[in-house]
């Protein structure tokens, strides 16, 4: 990810913020924003009854997994 780095720094580390991008969907399920903290995109996905995931450096791949499983139950339907 050449040019992505430009842009986002991969957090908690390559490995991990990588694998945890992945299992969220990768690129086409991806927002970024350099004007709006994660808190306010969390605000919207709240407003929105959308899922919002955040990579960042308290990620441990076990628990985003088990949110994802989570996400997939409280979003259905």
């Amino acid at each position: 990810l050449p040019v992505a780095r430009v842009l986002w720094k991969v957090h908690p580390d390559m490995k991990t913020g990588l694998a945890a991008w992945i299992l969220a969907g990768g690129a086409h399920h991806t927002g970024y924003s350099q004007n709006l903290t994660s808190e306010y995109l969390e605000d919207f996905a709240e407003m929105a009854g959308i899922e919002y995931l955040i990579i960042d450096e308290d990620t441990k791949l076990r628990t985003f997994k088990n949110e994802i499983r989570f996400n997939e139950v409280a979003f259905k339907g």
